[in-house]
């Protein structure tokens, strides 16, 4: 035996005859890669008998070892969190900040209901009433922001107050956003110190109203707001979920048509209920005197107007695209066709004409599609494939989102023929129409493609081409 074989650092030799034992797994769990395997094992990189073409045969084809994966989930599973995990870093802020939220806008809604009830309890009307029954009805407008209802045998109220909702999802989501959450955990606890005190709401609200659909409601107003406040973090990495690394441009193009329609229509109705307010203003006025309301009255008004002007604006796009909206049942409000009634004593509600103008004003909404569609037409470098399919994913989404919209600004105002208010039914296809329609045309006709395609036509048609006509340089 050679004496340099048992020096101290040196591996001693292996005895010959004897099978080496291959390790294929690292200490974790995990695999190990095909490379480092045949150095353990001491085979070469060619000894499958194929040279390279072996060793992408073995790593394409591997297989997989099920066994790691299996002891991995149930570490996962059984794993004891440690105090860290549970609690990251900003979860204590995002607890303290979820629950001011939800402090902050039921004690104002409250204390509102109690300073409008304060000067009338001693009035014959009121006399019988208290201080808790005011409370009860500022905790009533709370659960109706998460579309909780009042129904009796005699009448019922659905109508969402959308502002509220929105003015409330975006305080919460201003709070958790300054809370700086490290991680989707601690982001989920704060939506937890906000969720739990409104359900108890909504649980002392279920004396008087219905409330099965606000619980339910609440948990997509916690989504969203997550996704909102997530995506302004640093951890929160949306690319992931896509395989190429980065949202697909066609989806991100789609996604902007929508924003920006929207936007133009809401912009667009805002100018409309301007202009009907401007006319009506002094029926507007005699409604507001006939109520005869105080001061905090006055405000309290004041603020339902505003918790409505959401729902308002999308009743304002129903009209200008033609079909119109009901205020009651055999009624219809439009510009080519009005059909009155007696209507609720809702200062707001002047804007509506008593009379038809004419199918004019669905020029506006034609002309804006058109004009957004030359906007976005040339302003993106997707091809005219990529492009026709985020246009078509635009019509789906127009059509799902117009659905849902009608849907949530419908409902009842109050008993006999206000049992159903809102934009009639024709009003979503009418919209594609008016809408989306125009606008998927003309950005398909503005895509550089489409004017290039159009020039050559138009050179074939013609014989001559603009760009090589003959041209004439004059100096002065």
């Amino acid at each position: 035996m050679d004496a340099r074989s048992n020096r101290p650092g040196q591996r001693p030799p292996t005895r010959p005859g004897r099978r080496q034992r291959r390790v294929t797994t690292a200490p974790d769990g995990q695999s190990l890669p095909t490379e480092l395997n045949q150095e353990r094992s001491g085979s070469p990189a060619g000894s499958t008998g194929t040279g390279a073409a072996g060793l992408n045969a073995t790593k394409r084809f591997r297989r997989p070892d099920f066994r790691s994966v299996f002891r991995s989930a149930l570490r996962s599973v059984f794993h004891k969190p440690t105090r860290a995990e549970l609690f990251p870093a900003g979860t204590w802020r995002s607890l303290w900040l979820g629950f001011q939220t939800w402090a902050i806008s039921w004690a104002v809604l409250v204390l509102l209901a109690i300073a409008v009830w304060m000067p009338t309890a001693t009035t014959p009307s009121e006399k019988g009433t208290k201080w808790s029954d005011a409370l009860m009805v500022g905790n009533a407008i709370f659960a109706a922001a998460f579309r909780a209802e009042f129904s009796s045998e005699t009448m019922r109220f659905s109508l969402t107050p959308w502002g509220l909702t929105l003015l409330i999802g975006l305080m919460l989501a201003a709070s958790l956003r300054a809370a700086k959450p490290a991680n989707a955990a601690a982001l989920a606890w704060g939506l937890l110190a906000f969720l739990l005190p409104t359900w108890v709401c909504l649980g002392f609200a279920a004396v008087s109203l219905v409330v099965w659909r606000a619980f339910i409601f609440s948990l997509f107003f916690a989504a969203i707001v997550f996704f909102v406040v997530a995506r302004h973090l640093t951890w929160w990495n949306v690319t992931a979920f896509f395989p190429e690394g980065e949202p697909w441009p066609w989806l991100s193009l789609a996604g902007r048509c929508l924003r920006v329609l929207a936007g133009g229509g809401a912009a667009l109705s805002a100018v409309f209920l301007l202009a009907g307010l401007i006319t009506g203003w002094e029926q507007m006025r005699t409604i507001w005197t006939g109520l005869k309301p105080d001061a905090l009255g006055s405000v309290a008004m004041f603020l339902a107007i505003l918790a409505y002007l959401p729902t308002l604006l999308v009743w304002g796009i129903a009209w200008i695209t033609g079909p119109g909206l009901s205020l009651g049942q055999g009624t219809v409000f439009s510009p080519g066709q009005v059909i009155g009634g007696d209507l609720p004593p809702v200062p707001v509600l002047a804007w509506l004409p008593d009379a038809p103008v004419g199918w004019w004003p669905l020029i506006f909404p034609v002309a804006l599609a058109i004009g957004l569609g030359l906007y976005l037409g040339g302003r993106h470098q997707l091809g005219l494939a990529d492009t026709a399919l985020s246009l078509a994913l635009f019509l789906a989404g127009l059509l799902v989102g117009g659905l849902l919209i009608v849907w949530f600004v419908s409902g009842s105002l109050g008993p006999g023929r206000l049992v159903n208010v809102g934009p009639t039914g024709s009003t979503l296809y009418a919209g594609v129409l008016a809408w989306g329609v125009p606008f998927v045309v003309t950005a398909l006709l503005n895509h550089p493609q489409m004017r290039a395609a159009t020039r050559r036509f138009a050179v074939r048609v013609s014989g001559k081409n603009p760009e090589a006509l003959p041209t004439a340089r004059i100096d002065l």
